[in-house]
């Protein structure tokens, strides 16, 4: 009997670390939804777009001073 229960408890204590791994890594792979944006926001291109100058300037009249 005593050989059962420490078996179940080293079962416990190894597989205890590996779901709480396995569930936080699940919660974390989940995609966030977008954020709402008050109205009149346009939201900002990805750094990955070819005009994303284009995008963010667009209307400028001096290029930004930094």
């Amino acid at each position: 009997m005593d050989a059962l229960h420490s078996t179940w408890f080293w079962l416990a204590v190894i597989a205890a670390p590996a779901i709480l791994v396995i569930g936080t890594l699940a919660r974390l792979a989940r995609r966030e939804p977008p954020v709402k944006l008050p109205p009149g926001v346009k939201p900002l291109g990805w750094d990955e777009e070819d005009d994303v100058s284009q995008k963010l300037h667009d209307g400028d009249r001096e290029p930004p001073k930094h």
